[in-house]
């Protein structure tokens, strides 16, 4: 069982490492908002020119998202890194719940109470 010094230590890295992934927060969050953005805009863009061009309206959505594939692609690694991100700051959040009532735990046992 590790010791009250080596758990407050995991208790500081993790929520160092909290802090650093809460940093990261705006800046995925920006870049999943700029995708979206791009991807809209394209698309409008794209099916613009192609009813401009005289394109059948039946194929029109279908062109266009072939012309912004890539977009699409970007805004979708976006929206998943956010969530893979938010899913990592639960499991941080976790652990440090663990550590702080294991910490707890020890200090009972070292003043002789019963945890």
């Amino acid at each position: 069982m590790k010791s009250i010094v080596e758990i407050a230590d995991l208790i500081m890295k993790t929520i160092n490492a909290l802090t650093v992934e809460g940093q990261k927060s705006e800046e995925l969050i920006k870049k999943k908002a700029e995708t979206a953005r791009d991807y809209d805009k394209s698309m409008g863009v794209a099916v613009t020119t192609l009813k401009a061009q005289g394109e059948p309206v039946t194929i029109i959505e279908k062109k266009a998202k072939e012309r912004c594939a890539d977009m699409l692609y970007d805004k979708m690694v976006a929206e998943e890194s956010l969530k893979a991100h938010y899913s990592k700051l639960e499991r941080l959040e976790a652990q440090l719940n663990g550590f702080q009532s294991l910490n707890k735990y020890l200090e009972n046992v070292s003043r002789g109470q019963n945890g």
